[in-house]
């Protein structure tokens, strides 16, 4: 590792939409991810979000624009969500890692769920101490 930005997926046990995979890429740092829906309905929309944590323990987050998902994402299907537009100037200004997670799943017919941001976030700054000493 090259002392870079690590770029990691927060784990959402609650959640009924996991990603499993994300990619990266200079100039948008979520140009794609995977998304499974792990729970029981059919989801109809979702939503990304993500942590910018800094070496001090400074963090912000961030919520992508909702999709909407017309044909929908059946009970143990994935979905392929477009690109997020995260700004490669994190990386730029040394933030130790970026942490991705769903923050919002829309089943049909059922209640909407949102992630816990404050759990998030404390998720996410538990993380990037670990990934900085590994480097």
């Amino acid at each position: 590792m090259d002392h870079g930005t690590a770029m990691v997926n927060i784990p959402q046990q609650d959640s009924p939409a996991l990603l499993v995979s994300t990619t990266h890429t200079t100039s948008d740092l979520l140009s794609a991810a995977t998304l499974k829906n792990v729970g029981q309905r059919s989801l109809s929309a979702c939503r990304l979000g993500w942590v910018v944590v800094f070496p001090s323990g400074k963090n912000e987050v961030y919520l992508g624009a909702p999709m909407n998902i017309p044909a929908g994402i059946e009970p143990g299907a994935k979905w392929e969500a477009p690109a997020q537009s995260v700004s490669p100037k994190y990386a730029k200004q040394k933030a130790a890692a970026i942490a991705f997670f769903v923050a919002e799943a829309y089943p049909l017919g059922g209640e909407p769920w949102k992630a816990d941001l404050v759990q998030i976030r404390r998720q996410a700054v538990s993380i990037a101490p670990e990934l900085t000493a590994e480097s």
